[in-house]
């Protein structure tokens, strides 16, 4: 009998929408079920274009919003006596956060936590915590003196940093020159190249060294010669060839071909809008690579969740000197122990939080509604993979064998993008039951899968933590072999044999019998999971 692993069956609570909310959208918390719906008109709040069971949370920490919409009965439902809260808010009590985490075991482990419960650590490691330790972190690096002065402000090793009034001086870019060098030179910006009109905290400067030799990592080598000007960029001195009003989010990006990695820059920015306390998409989002190469973006509709704005290049200012009134340099990719390439996730936990409200934010700006599930019916998607590694040789005998299952609605599809606009790609996602595939960069589309949804991947090669954790992060089902009984290796060329990562340069088949077990208990978890609405529905008939 083959060896499987399977997540916790432990289901974190669904949150209560407190609001009403403009126009047709989706029903996404509370009792309702997965539609969409109509609801009365709020005015006041349809300009912040955030989901309806965020809006609270939102409201929580912007007080002046929450008063203006206080009164209104289209917007509040009046008889809430309290707002919940994100939980990084430092007045937010714990029973008031958001989507907290379910863990296994709540035992104690290791010196550095014996005070935390395993929940507790979730929360701060991959949780809102996170975003509440970066906020914690933030230590002025250079101090304005008056109203009209910069500043600038950073968390431990210049991960993410913010300032205002900002000079940056690109004469010495180059990129021209530099066209096929590194996407992240450190030459280009020296002593009185970058700065602003306060007092540089040298000590501070120099303390958030450390974490730079990865240019994905950290933003000291970009801000390490951060001077203290005799003049103000921003009031008109003639002191800069541009001017950058708007709110400017400058960002260095991992692979946009690989949406494992696009991924990581995304909830990233995403995670720094709650550190920064704004989520407008009125703002600049400039892409640092000083290489001038192209990026090619598979997955660029994304963007339109960030800003309203097109997609700025660090070469449209070679040569220029540049002054921003407000600038961020958003938390990175490939940080140490980051969301979420290089995480270690406690054991037995899962339901991020942020991961899900991350999730429902993108969903909703991008517009992907949500359809409805059939009554005593999955919907599975089985992804195919079109490329010469890691395929199922045998997958349409799989496929024979589940469409035999009257439970069962199968869809196959190939998430290419030539074939299928990544939205569309959304759209199918978000509307699956189980997903199945190997180990790949498409089981990243794990984020977007409702809440009760199940992954199944057949074959994890090698990289057991990789999809464990971003389903144990998006708080949904999983289920993978352990072991290769039941997998057949296929290599007729034998080109990668000797290497380490072997089992990901092969193609498989799989026992069909053996993938008929792992299906059912991918099935059982999400007929069984609370907030499976056809598992309401079907209650509800019964009665």
């Amino acid at each position: 009998m083959v060896k499987m692993s399977v997540s916790s069956t432990t289901w974190p609570p669904v949150m209560m929408s407190y609001l009403y909310v403009i126009g047709r959208v989706m029903t996404l918390s509370g009792s309702s079920h997965n539609g969409v719906t109509t609801q009365p008109i709020c005015p006041a709040l349809a300009h912040l274009r955030l989901p309806p069971e965020h809006l609270p949370y939102h409201l929580y920490s912007h007080r002046e919003a929450a008063a203006a919409v206080r009164n209104d009965t289209r917007c509040y439902r009046r008889h809430r006596a309290r707002l919940p809260c994100w939980g990084y808010e430092e007045d937010c009590p714990p029973e008031s956060r958001y989507s907290p985490p379910v863990c296994d075991r709540e035992r104690e482990s290791g010196k550095r936590h014996r005070k935390l419960s395993n929940t507790e650590r979730f929360w701060l490691e991959a949780g809102f915590g996170y975003v509440r330790e970066q906020k914690r972190q933030l230590v002025a690096l250079c101090e304005a003196r008056s109203q009209d002065d910069s500043w600038l402000e950073c968390s431990h090793y210049a991960r993410y940093c913010r300032a205002r009034n900002l000079y940056l001086d690109f004469r010495r870019l180059g990129i021209q020159e530099n066209h096929f060098g590194k996407r992240f030179r450190r030459d280009i910006l020296g002593p009185g190249e970058i700065g602003g009109h306060c007092k540089v905290k040298a000590v501070r400067l120099k303390s958030m060294t450390g974490h730079e030799t990865h240019g994905l990592m950290s933003w000291y080598a970009e801000l390490e010669n951060f001077t203290s000007l005799n003049f103000r960029p921003t009031t008109g001195n003639g002191n800069c060839d541009v001017m950058l009003d708007t709110p400017t989010y400058f960002m260095k990006l991992d692979l946009g071909i690989n949406m494992y990695h696009h991924f990581c820059d995304f909830l990233n920015l995403y995670v720094s809008q709650h550190v920064n306390g704004s989520f407008s998409t009125d703002v600049n989002i400039v892409l640092w690579d000083t290489s001038g190469r192209s990026y090619k973006d598979l997955f660029g509709a994304t963007w339109r969740a960030f800003t309203d704005h097109p997609i700025q290049q660090l070469k449209d200012y070679d040569g220029k000197r540049v002054c921003v009134r407000e600038a961020i340099f958003p938390l990175l990719p490939r940080m140490a122990f980051g969301l979420y390439y290089n995480i270690h996730l406690v054991p037995g936990c899962k339901n991020s939080g942020l991961v899900r409200a991350f999730s429902r934010h993108v969903l909703y700006r991008l517009g992907i509604d949500h359809g409805q599930p059939q009554i005593g019916r999955l919907r599975v998607t089985f992804l195919s993979r079109i490329t010469q590694f890691r395929r199922v040789l045998n997958e349409d005998q799989l496929l024979s064998e589940l469409r035999k299952d009257s439970r069962l609605h199968v869809n196959k599809v190939d998430y290419d993008h030539r074939e299928m606009p990544f939205l569309q790609q959304l759209q199918h996602t978000q509307n699956t039951d189980i997903f199945i595939g190997v180990h790949g960069a498409g089981l990243t589309h794990t984020l977007f899968l409702p809440d009760w949804a199940c992954l199944l991947e057949i074959y994890n090669c090698g990289d057991e933590p990789c999809y464990r954790n971003l389903a144990a992060l998006r708080g949904v089902g999983y289920v993978t072999w352990e072991g290769s009984t039941g997998l057949t290796q296929i290599d007729e060329l034998g080109t990668y044999k000797g290497r380490g990562d072997y089992d990901k340069f092969v193609n498989y088949t799989v026992n069909p019998t053996d993938f008929r077990v792992l299906m059912e208990k991918a099935i059982m978890y999400v007929f069984n999971h609370p907030a499976f609405p056809a598992r309401h529905m079907h209650q509800k008939d019964e009665l």
